[in-house]
């Protein structure tokens, strides 16, 4: 199980996201490992700022996910807040 937050720190405190294909980014390193190491993972935590940019990047680590179905296995969206 892992965590994924599209900000710069990936804490998931900041409102922008590093940039519209960071989601897919940072996903491709952790699905190389699922992949090498013969390991099917799920993704615990993702989360994003509410703006269209942090937007598009959500879509395209959702869609990694799905292009990736042997690896993953689930997402779970995680919100704050009011």
């Amino acid at each position: 199980e892992m965590h994924q937050y599209l900000d710069t720190d990936g804490s998931g405190t900041n409102e922008a996201c590093v940039s519209s294909t960071i989601g897919a980014e940072r996903l491709a390193v952790a699905t190389k490992w699922l992949k090498d190491n013969n390991k099917q993972g799920v993704l615990g935590e993702i989360g994003a700022g509410a703006n269209e940019q942090c937007q598009t990047a959500v879509k395209g680590a959702l869609q990694h996910l799905a292009d990736n179905s042997e690896q993953w296995k689930g997402s779970l969206w995680w919100a704050a807040g009011p």
